[in-house]
């Protein structure tokens, strides 16, 4: 064999090797959680327009042109145990274009924007990136002329230690910068409960060559698992909390909080829910009344919607549950204003009992899992079974509203509410046509 005949198979031999010890590692990879490239902005660039990102100032008339800036935030992993880190790194893309009058203009001041992390679910804070000075994210320094075109990435990373503490579920997290409607869109990190069964663990296990007997495998039936109470870590014992008195049991409920200014949608949690059912918001000599109830036989809890009014004065209220044989008073923390989703457009058939209807749903803000609630003079509808299925902006829910109805129930328009996963909603006004005509 010659020398060069040699090398190669040597050569071989090394790929070989190296590809089977690729193959032995790659189920240890871990996983990241991607958020979808969101536009954060898209807007004039050199005007002093508030949450733009210059102010751009000459001896001229102001130059025109436009910014565009998206991001996207990324979670590594995205499943952890307790103890754990998660690694975020958030990317951030301009591209911005002056269209005319740029002659003789600069940039005379900048700002630092500190971008974060809205843990407040899963951490109960904000965490801080690194800051990002205008003139690393444009390019540009204060007394640089206006360019023709920035085509700017930046990036930064932060590692976030996740407690013990904190309770297991699945979170949403977004970046963004506080007192702005500028944020990417969310990544969801899954809590374990408690430590990951790591690949070396896996390893280990299957030393022992000694081959156990195994029997037919069984496949049970198919059952949908019932929908368990959310829990938020900020208010962990909170259920501890709540007074039942007389004929009713409420365990829990979802929110614990909601924003001065939103609409939130409410799960209440237990049994013996009696109708008719009452929800009032509760403080001092202040009641907010709950409207479009939707209790149902068979489920273990139910809706209704919360208006939370832009002066509500902020700090603890009492959220009280009241039928015709108890009543249940729940600590419920009103907060500041929190972002809503945007309901863009509603394209549905005209619904009919017992009949299913696809629903389709486009809008911005939307933070899955979502939930649906349909709402009229005499009707009130909530998405238990099935549930919605969000794909990037576009939601689709499958609707079947059973019959019988009440004799009370008419033809006409229902309201679409859309619950994002921490309670916060928006309403679809007349969004779809029912008809008792089946």
């Amino acid at each position: 064999m010659g020398i060069h005949e040699q090398k190669s198979s040597r050569a071989v031999v090394f790929l070989l090797v190296l590809s089977l010890v690729l193959l032995a590692t790659l189920p240890g990879f871990v996983q990241a959680a991607v958020s979808e490239e969101q536009i954060i902005f898209n807007g004039p660039f050199f005007e002093n327009y508030g949450q733009g990102f210059t102010n751009w100032t000459g001896d001229t008339a102001p130059p025109s042109g436009t910014l565009l800036l998206k991001g996207v935030l990324t979670a590594m992993p995205d499943v952890v145990a307790p103890g754990d880190e998660v690694e975020f790194t958030l990317n951030l893309n301009v591209s911005a274009m002056s269209i005319t009058g740029k002659d003789g203009a600069v940039l005379k001041n900048t700002q630092d924007r500190i971008w974060s992390l809205d843990t407040g679910k899963l951490l109960g804070e904000r965490i801080p990136f690194p800051v990002i000075p205008d003139s690393e994210l444009l390019g540009i320094g204060i007394g640089s002329q206006v360019p023709g075109l920035i085509l700017r990435s930046t990036k930064r990373t932060i590692t976030v230690p996740i407690p013990d503490t904190v309770q297991p579920g699945t979170y949403s997290i977004r970046a963004g910068i506080v007192g702005t409607d500028m944020r990417t869109g969310p990544v969801n990190i899954t809590i374990l409960n408690g430590s990951h069964v790591f690949q070396e663990d896996t390893l280990n296990a299957s030393v022992d060559s000694t081959p156990t007997p195994t029997p037919a495998p069984t496949i049970p039936p198919v059952q949908e698992p019932p929908e368990e109470p959310v829990s938020d870590p900020r208010f962990a014992g909170m259920s501890e909390k709540i007074v039942n008195e007389r004929g009713i049991h409420v365990t829990s409920i979802y929110p614990y909080s909601g924003g001065a200014g939103n609409t939130m949608g409410i799960k209440i949690y237990g049994d013996h829910f009696t109708s008719p059912v009452y929800v009032t918001l509760v403080k001092d000599t202040v009641g907010i009344d709950a409207y479009n109830y939707c209790f149902t036989e068979n489920q273990k809890y139910g809706v209704v919607m919360l208006d939370i009014p832009e002066d509500a004065e902020q700090g603890t209220w009492n959220l009280v549950v009241t039928t015709k044989t108890g009543k249940a008073t729940i600590p419920f923390e009103v907060t500041g204003k929190q972002i809503a989703p945007v309901i863009i457009s509603v394209d549905a058939p005209v619904l009919t009992p017992d009949k299913t209807g696809d629903v389709t749903i486009t809008g911005r803000e939307l933070m899955g899992p979502c939930e649906v609630l349909l709402a009229g003079d005499t009707l009130t509808w909530f998405s238990y079974q099935p549930k919605p299925v969000l794909t990037h902006n576009t939601m689709k829910i499958r609707v079947k509203i059973d019959a019988p109805l009440s004799d009370e129930v008419r033809s006409g328009k229902l309201d679409l509410f859309v619950i994002n996963n921490d309670g916060v909603a928006s309403v679809y006004k007349k969004a779809i046509a029912f008809t008792v005509e089946s």
